[in-house]
């Protein structure tokens, strides 16, 4: 790529950052004259989601370069990677549940499977639109304007997931009802969800990579808002006791993190090998 190439990418990703960053002021602001709406589905919820998805869009025309982000599906020789999407989220909460039964750190509630099955299927439906919008900004065009400026693996991940968390910041802070912090503070969620968020981009990130289609890690997003996500948050009938809850909570504890971050990594280097194959070829 040429400088100018270079630096119009450059440019791109600013104007692509700052916009996401601030999406969240413009939601809260948007709430704060509208306040008659019903929490956890405002106006400016709405507006903070589809802002930095419709910014990617845009910017996309205006370099000629939208079909970059990833839209076509390509399930021609990646339906073990759409298989990974799939059960990624699950066999880590499976392993963390393990972890946490043999350590005496899990609570179940009463369990009706029938009604659950239900809550799975309606909340992974619910969060696969949501998703569309989350991982074609983060995944679609946040990835292409990082790796076109021509950055080491481990600042784009670093860098993609960080943005990412930082767009979280109003969601914690304001949008986000009080039910879900019962164990830990708003300020404190937004340094935790940042971290885990940095951990998570390599797994999102070469999910992109390998399929080159962001399909599987709205998939991938979804399978843990509607499993992990549902079963010890929304709906509670998993719980982990507070005294274990740093290292086993299966949204953002250390174990589920760690292992989200070495699957990520067992995925670059496959890709790493797939193209030195290629090369020799």
């Amino acid at each position: 790529m040429n400088k100018t190439m270079s630096k119009r990418y450059k440019i791109t990703l600013s104007i692509f950052v700052i916009v996401t960053i601030t999406a969240g002021l413009f939601g809260y602001l948007l709430d704060q004259v509208l306040t008659d709406q019903p929490e956890g589905s405002s106006l400016g919820m709405g507006l903070w989601l589809v802002l930095p998805f419709l910014t990617g869009i845009v910017l996309g025309i205006i370099n000629k370069d939208l079909k970059q982000i990833g839209v076509k599906p390509n399930f021609k020789h990646n339906l073990k990677w759409y298989a990974v999407s799939v059960f990624v989220f699950p066999c880590v909460m499976m392993i963390n549940i393990i972890v946490a039964k043999m350590t005496g750190g899990l609570i179940v509630g009463e369990i009706e499977l029938s009604a659950l099955f239900v809550l799975m299927i309606s909340s992974f439906s619910g969060s696969f639109v949501k998703n569309i919008f989350e991982e074609f900004a983060w995944r679609g065009s946040l990835y292409t304007y990082l790796e076109k400026t021509g950055m080491n693996d481990w600042l784009l991940y670093f860098f993609n997931g960080l943005i990412w968390g930082m767009w979280h910041i109003t969601y914690y802070m304001f949008f986000l009802p009080d039910e879900y912090f019962t164990h830990i503070s708003r300020s404190m969620m937004v340094v935790v969800g940042i971290v885990v968020m940095i951990f998570w981009s390599p797994m999102f990130v070469e999910l992109r990579r390998l399929t080159n289609s962001v399909w599987p890690c709205v998939i991938a997003h979804s399978m843990e808002d509607a499993v992990p996500t549902m079963l010890f948050v929304t709906a509670g009938v998993l719980q982990i006791k507070q005294e274990y809850f740093v290292m086993l909570d299966p949204t953002r504890g250390v174990v589920p993190t760690v292992l989200v971050f070495l699957i990520g990594l067992g995925l670059r280097k496959f890709r790493m090998k797939q193209e030195q194959t290629a090369c020799v070829k």
